[in-house]
């Protein structure tokens, strides 16, 4: 075996896997990892408000401001593939964020944060434990919600 071929399996156990589906209780297809999702939830911005009868200005929660997260991906080749067709295709499709099964209470229903948008890939395609990297910018088109396990039909 020739020094540096040799090939070693993605550690992924730990990391939160990335799927996509075109209904939200359809086939869904895995298309890639993530480490860490900065700014995914953004808190509500803030009004502010005075009226007469009181002396100093008050705040209440108003609304999400919108956002297109940018996450860094960690994939293989054939999720790749897929990533690349679903942003070719620019149609909204269900994306789902299922976090490690490590962090679940009750055995195979871990977090999972789900919502409808299109995507971007970016092309950092730099190699990190056998995988590849880039990353994807989510346009959101519905709120983000989540569930214990895959969302199932109601």
């Amino acid at each position: 075996m020739t020094p540096g071929s040799e090939t070693v399996a993605p550690k992924t156990s730990t990391m939160t896997k990335v799927f996509y589906a075109t209904t939200l209780t359809g086939t869904r297809t895995q298309i890639g990892y993530v480490q860490s999702i900065s700014e995914f939830i953004t808190t509500p911005q803030e009004i502010k408000y005075s009226a007469l009868d009181i002396e100093d200005e008050r705040m209440a929660k108003g609304k999400r401001e919108a956002n297109a997260p940018e996450i860094p991906f960690l994939y293989t080749e054939s999720q790749w593939d897929e990533l690349r067709a679903v942003e070719t295709a620019g149609t909204d499709v269900y994306v789902f964020f299922q976090l490690p099964e490590s962090t679940a209470n009750t055995s195979g229903s871990p977090v999972v944060f789900y919502f409808k948008a299109s995507l971007a890939v970016s092309m950092d395609a730099i190699e990190i434990d056998n995988m590849l990297q880039s990353k994807v910018k989510f346009y959101r088109s519905t709120a983000i919600s989540e569930s214990k396990g895959f969302p199932t039909a109601a």
